[in-house]
């Protein structure tokens, strides 16, 4: 139910319902279309260089797919932290956090692949210096960190959706499984890991968006989206309840 209120209190605001809207149903797609461009990959930089000359502009291509779909899916991602954070203020704004600072690492990261691409043009030899210097301590060692970030966010915010039931948790674990089969490609430079993983992250962000625009998310049993809910059942909400109505009137 708490869910449910909160999911037409954000359906009934318009402009920003629809960036957030958008944003879940384009951004992931985007980024989905770029892996799947996505040559393949491996841990051995000399045999990866060697692919990333073969295949310059494909690299550069699906890498700068990536990296759109990323910063457009950032309204998206936001929409679910507020999401979350309806259901478990702390949460949510943890969550916020986390998604802020991942999207600056996991960016940095895409543009360094955009720049591989282009030293492909140059030869093998001159991208596999290119990639062990990306990949040195003294750079990956503060950039990873950060990029991991983002998916500790999309844990988080996750989690309250997912517990809260209804709706909305179908799409919160599709979503998550994505986003965890990203981060086992990372792992293990397995690209298909990674392009399913996108392919369910934009099935889960499309299901969110889906259901904000049909106010699915919205008016519990017996309340329509936008009506109050009878003086008998506002008596008897509970604490978690409250808070949710007082942040959805100050996001109005």
């Amino acid at each position: 139910m708490a869910t449910s209120r909160v999911g037409t209190a954000i359906a009934q605001r318009g402009g920003y319902r629809t960036l957030g809207v958008v944003s879940l149903a384009v951004g992931p797609l985007i980024m989905a279309v770029g892996d799947l461009l996505h040559p393949k990959e491996t841990s051995d930089l000399g045999q990866q260089a060697a692919i990333v000359a073969a295949q310059a502009t494909r690299w550069y291509l699906a890498h700068l797919l990536l990296f759109i779909g990323l910063v457009v899916f950032v309204p998206g991602l936001l929409t679910l932290a507020d999401l979350a954070a309806a259901i478990r203020p702390r949460v949510g704004y943890a969550a916020r956090v986390l998604v802020v600072i991942g999207i600056g690492g996991i960016s940095a990261i895409f543009v360094g692949e955009m720049l591989a691409g282009r030293f492909g043009s140059l030869g093998a030899a001159a991208t596999e210096e290119f990639l062990e210097t990306m990949f040195s301590g003294p750079i990956a060692g503060p950039m990873l960190p950060v990029a991991l970030a983002l998916f500790m966010g999309a844990a988080v915010l996750a989690a309250p959706l997912i517990a809260g039931g209804g709706p909305l948790r179908w799409p919160a674990v599709v979503l998550l499984v994505g986003t965890l089969l990203v981060l086992a490609e990372i792992i293990s430079s397995q690209v298909l890991l990674s392009q399913i993983g996108n392919l369910l992250i934009w099935s889960g962000s499309a299901a969110f968006a889906w259901r904000l625009v049909r106010g699915e998310v919205g008016a519990p049993a017996g309340a329509g989206a936008g009506q109050a809910l009878p003086a008998g059942e506002q008596d008897s909400t509970t604490a978690v309840d409250r808070e949710l109505h007082r942040w959805a009137a100050c996001q109005r």
